[in-house]
Formats: C-alpha cells, sequence, structure tokens
C-alpha cells in the first residue's frame, strides 16, 4: 500500500506478519535536504537512506522483532554495508544497563557485543524510550548508535510526549548550530490561559488510572472527529461537483484526497565515478545537463556543418509594407490573454497572473502602452531572456541520473502574456494559410489524440477490408524541444512569407537565452540556452510544431504519417508485406536525412 506524507520521501520495507499489526521500518526523509535510498542486502528489517545535511550522511532505521532470534554475522553484515558517516537507529527491544535498563538480558548482551566488535558508539543516555501500558512501566528499548567519526557532531536527547505511541521520539541533532544566536522566549503572561495551565500543572509524569483512562476517551475523541471531518469534506466536494465543474478540478481534489502530490525531493547524483549531494551541486550539475542538451555538442557533425553553411545567410524580416499581423495590439487582445491564461508559477521576476488581472484600467493601458513599445519598437527587454528551469524526474528513470530530468522553464508572465497575444495571430495566420499539415494534431483547437487514434483504426479496417497487410511504424525524437534549431525555425517562417514585427519579436525571443535551474530554495548560476525552445512558454509550441511538422512532406507518396506535437507515426498497407517493408525502409532513410539536415535524431530506444 502506498504511503505518502507531504514534504517527505519514504524509504520503507514491510513484513507479511498475518493479523499480528507489528513489524516492518520505514525512514522518511524531509525535501529540502537531498537523500537517495541505499540498497540492502539483509534479511533483518532494515532500510537505509544517505541524506546531506551539512555533509553526507547515512542513516539506516532498524527492528529486531522482541521473540526471534538474531544472528550477530547478520548485524556485523549490516554495518559492513553503510558507509560512513552513519546513523544506526531502531527498535532493538533489548534490555541493558549500558543504556538505563535494570538489568541485562540476552538480547542486550548481543548488542552490547555487536556495538564493541564494531567499534561503534551509542548516544543513548539513561532516559527512558518506551511505555509499556499494561504494566504502566517505562523502558529503554530503542536505541541510537552511529560511527565514531560523527559521535562528537550529535546531540542526543529524549522527547517528553509519547504523540499517542507507546515511544518516544529519539532526537538526533546537530551539536553546532552554525553560530546562530537564539534568544529565548519571551511570553506574553497576560494572555495566558490560567484555568488550562492549573489543571495540565496537575498531571502527574507517570500516569495515573484516571489520568490513563482520560487519556484514552480523548484519543477515542480525536480520532472520531478527524473521521467525521473527513466525510464532511468528502461529502461538501462531492455536493459542488456540477455539469460545469472541469475534470481537472475533480481529479486535483482527489488526488489531494489521496494524498497525492507534485513534489521534487532533492536527489543524490552520480556521474561516472563522482557523487553530488550538497544542494548547490546539485542544482549545478543539473543545470550543465539542460545546457548541454542545447549546445553545439549534442548535434551530430552531418548537421553542425549543415548548420554553419546554413548560418551564414542573413535572414531579413525587414519590409515597408502594412502587414495586419504587425499592428498595435488592442486593449481587447491583452484581456483575453490574461483570461486565457492559467494561474502557473511566476518567473524570475515574481509577479503571477493573478496580480495583472487586478490591474486597474489605468495600469492596463500603461502595460499595453509597454508591450506596444516593443512590438513596433523591436526591442526586447533584457530580462525576459532569463527562465527558472525545474527539472522534473522522468517516470521510471533513475533520480541520480542528472540525464534522467526534463526541464520545465519558468517565464516571466508579462513576457507570456505578450507571448499570448503574438501566438493568437500567429496561429490565425498559420491556420488561414494551412501552413501546418493536416495531419498535425497537437496543441490545435479542435483537434487532440483522438484524431490520430481514428485516423489509425479507420487505416487497419480498411486493411482488413481489402485483406492487406499494414506496417506502422512509431517514432519518438531525443530531446526535441531542446533540440530544436532556431535558425531552422525563423527560416520557415520566413519561407511562409512572415516579414516585420512578428518574425522579429520571434527572433529577439529565441536568441541570448540563459536559465537558472530552481529545487527548492536552491538555484544554479546562470547557463547558456544555446538552442532549443524553452519548455514553458507560450510560443515556443507554436513554433515547435510549425518547424517539425515540415517532416511530413519528406515522406514518399506510399507511405502516410501523422503527427501529435513531436510523436510521429508512419503506416504503410498492400498485399505484398516484402513491398511494404521496402517502402517504410525508403521512408525510414528520408526521416533521417531531414533530422540529420535539421539537428534531430530519432530515439532508437522509444520508437516502435
Amino acid at each position: 500500500m502506498p504511503f505518502k506524507i507531504r514534504g517527505y520521501n519514504s524509504a520503507r520495507k514491510d513484513i507479511d506478519s498475518g493479523n499480528n499489526i507489528s513489524g516492518g521500518v520505514c525512514i522518511l526523509t524531509s525535501n529540502l535536504y537531498p537523500s537517495s535510498p541505499l540498497s540492502l542486502h539483509s534479511s533483518l528489517q532494515a532500510v537505509a537512506e544517505q541524506v546531506y545535511t551539512r555533509t553526507l550522511v547515512t542513516v539506516c532505521n532498524i527492528y529486531l522483532p522482541p521473540h526471534a532470534v538474531i544472528n550477530q554475522q547478520e548485524l556485523n553484515n549490516l554495518v559492513d554495508q553503510l558507509p560512513k558517516p552513519f546513523l544506526l537507529l531502531g527498535d532493538f527491544n533489548g534490555h541493558s544497563t549500558l543504556w538505563g535498563s535494570g538489568s541485562t538480558n540476552s538480547r542486550g548482551r548481543q548488542i552490547e557485543k555487536f556495538i564493541s566488535d564494531n567499534c561503534l558508539c551509542l548516544l543513548n543516555n539513561e532516559e527512558k524510550t518506551y511505555f509499556h501500558e499494561p504494566s504502566r512501566t517505562f523502558h529503554s528499548l530503542d536505541l541510537a548508535i552511529c560511527s565514531p567519526d560523527i559521535l562528537p557532531l550529535l546531540n542526543f536527547t529524549v522527547e517528553s510526549d509519547l504523540y499517542n505511541s507507546d515511544h518516544f521520539p529519539l532526537i538526533v541533532s546537530h551539536a553546532d548550530s552554525g553560530g546562530a544566536t537564539h534568544c529565548p522566549p519571551r511570553y506574553l503572561f497576560q494572555r495566558a490561559d490560567w484555568t488550562g495551565f492549573t489543571q495540565l500543572a496537575a498531571i502527574t509524569r507517570y500516569p495515573t488510572t484516571e489520568n490513563l483512562v482520560a487519556f484514552k476517551r480523548a484519543r477515542a475523541n480525536a480520532r472520531r472527529i478527524r473521521r467525521q471531518s473527513q466525510r464532511d469534506s468528502w461529502i461538501r466536494f462531492i455536493s459542488s461537483i456540477t455539469s460545469s465543474t472541469s475534470s481537472s478540478q475533480i481529479w486535483k481534489k482527489i488526488k489531494a484526497a489521496n494524498g497525492i502530490y507534485k513534489e521534487f525531493p532533492l536527489p543524490v547524483l552520480h556521474t561516472e565515478n563522482t557523487q553530488y549531494s550538497s544542494p548547490a551541486d546539485i542544482v549545478n550539475i543539473i543545470g550543465q545537463s539542460f545546457a548541454k542538451m542545447s549546445s553545439a555538442d549534442s548535434y551530430s557533425p552531418t548537421f553542425l556543418a549543415t548548420k554553419r553553411r546554413a548560418e551564414h545567410i542573413p535572414l531579413n524580416f525587414r519590409t515597408h509594407r502594412h502587414l495586419p499581423y504587425n499592428s498595435q495590439f488592442k486593449m481587447s487582445e491583452l484581456k483575453k490573454a490574461l483570461n486565457d491564461a492559467h494561474d502557473t508559477s511566476p518567473g524570475p521576476d515574481g509577479i503571477a497572473y493573478i496580480l495583472l488581472r487586478h490591474l486597474s484600467t489605468t495600469s492596463l493601458s500603461n502595460l499595453l502602452y509597454l508591450f506596444n513599445r516593443i512590438w513596433i519598437e523591436q526591442k526586447f527587454p533584457t530580462q525576459w531572456h532569463e527562465a527558472i528551469v525545474i527539472p522534473i524526474l522522468k517516470p521510471g528513470k533513475d533520480s541520480g541520473n542528472p540525464l534522467s530530468y526534463r526541464p520545465i522553464a519558468l517565464t516571466n508572465c508579462m513576457c507570456k502574456t505578450l507571448e499570448r497575444m503574438i501566438n493568437t495571430r500567429l496561429i490565425y495566420k498559420l491556420e488561414k494559410n494551412d501552413c501546418i499539415p493536416s495531419l498535425q494534431s497537437g496543441f490545435r483547437k479542435g483537434r487532440s489524440t483522438v484524431d490520430n487514434l481514428v485516423l489509425l483504426e479507420t487505416k487497419i479496417r480498411n486493411a482488413f477490408v481489402r485483406r492487406n497487410h499494414l506496417v506502422a511504424i512509431f517514432f519518438d525524437l531525443e530531446k526535441a524541444y531542446d533540440r530544436a534549431w532556431r535558425y531552422g525555425i525563423l527560416r520557415t517562417l520566413l519561407e511562409f512569407g512572415f516579414y516585420g514585427n512578428l518574425p522579429i519579436f520571434i527572433k529577439n525571443f529565441l536568441s541570448s537565452r540563459i536559465f537558472r535551474v530552481r529545487v527548492g530554495s536552491f538555484y544554479s548560476n546562470p547557463f547558456i540556452q544555446a538552442e532549443g525552445v524553452p519548455q514553458g512558454s507560450v510560443l515556443s509550441v507554436t513554433l515547435f510544431i510549425l518547424h517539425l511538422s515540415q517532416i511530413l512532406n519528406h515522406l514518399p507518396p506510399s507511405v502516410k504519417g501523422s503527427l501529435y506535437v513531436d510523436d510521429l507515426h508512419i503506416s504503410c498497407q498492400g498485399s505484398n508485406i516484402r513491398l511494404i517493408e521496402r517502402q517504410l525502409q525508403h521512408a525510414v532513410n528520408k526521416l533521417v536525412v531531414w533530422c540529420d539536415n535539421n539537428g534531430h535524431t530519432l530515439s532508437s530506444e522509444k520508437s516502435r
């Protein structure tokens, strides 16, 4: 069963104990600290994580059942697998005078030998860690053990509150506060609830029968209130669903009810023989990998030669003609762009869409005046070249590999508002002039993946009716957005007859782009995005589709194809399977040539 607490990663090892609810271990690590699970080869109930705080520390959680026979060699083998420095925490179920028990049992002697043989350090003092409710007695069963190299750096305390458990929390903290000085708290005694204070002060440390009964009643009442609140909240949500409620709102609520949130924990990265656990190193390593995707190093020598030859020819978008798509923007276009925008995260300037929507009429007029100056004077604000990139782990990929992440760019909402106004004009012109092939269904009004599926189904049915073979191939392009050739995009615009303000804005938009990676509250150094389009901006999708859709024009007549953004499908049908294979191979060869001339690579791993 999935176990998730918002803001934390979990590593767990479950034990099937039948109807007996006991056993199993779990480690929760905050997303604020880089961490990665450590694989253990042990039959013991133990899990381990490597966590970066001030240095990389291995944390291992272990549970030794009270009546189980524990092999001493198993314990020694477990420690041998833990990189130093490490913390070994858990419920050892052993009694020893060494950690505050009144006597020492066989499990306690085994743990003593384990600590001695491996030169480990015990952090426990004589504070009790466990409350046995039937006998109302306290014991020390939970231990904190560490490698000698971090013993001087750690403090150990036991919390005084059980927090509705039978084990007291153990607090292991760093002894060095980092030089920070903390003033003692000052209490506003004039606001105190002295009646409540008097009642709480009367509760004894060791529970009486009356206190224990009162506690159980309060615990049962708290559980009842929680369950009732959950039911009431769910009923209110179900009652609020109408025919106008969007599916995204419904799924958002369902995911929240199930504890499913989009989070990005800080990973520990591995490159060749080097391990990176510092947050500053992590964001910079991911930034380097993103920058490399769009650099010249990511292209084939064939394309680099083509690129150098082509870019010697300058693209001239200047014109004296009056073209409708180059006219000044109107207030209605600005308001529509703001209304159509989703409330996404703001870019580097911190200005969100909701702030722009709440501007006064005068302020909106000033904003429109600014946009028209940028448009007519063909200038581009320097800050709009910068993006904050959020790395998103690809499904099923290794979080420790810097290449396992997809970049999502957060650009300034003011820039995206102007982009949306320009994009509306651009799409209108492209659709009116049939610049985008009809078989491209990605992000087009009135189109969806259903179009591609129905088209393929129709081909299959026709092949059955005609008793023909139909062979289809599905292609994926490697790093398609990151490798999109900017000069090629601009050249396509020029070939379709775009001149003046619109293509010049796009040229300025694509040039001199830089980004910084953000993970949590950590930012990388600035990196240059040499090629590609920023994922997350408004214009990027349209420009990418416009450029990539030209690949369909290079298929032979006997082979049909369709696109959903960069997902390409080609198919061929006929009565002779060998002829079909030759025709498809010819089509693949032509696709490879087009990719070589435009900076793209067909993914052999994902193509089917």
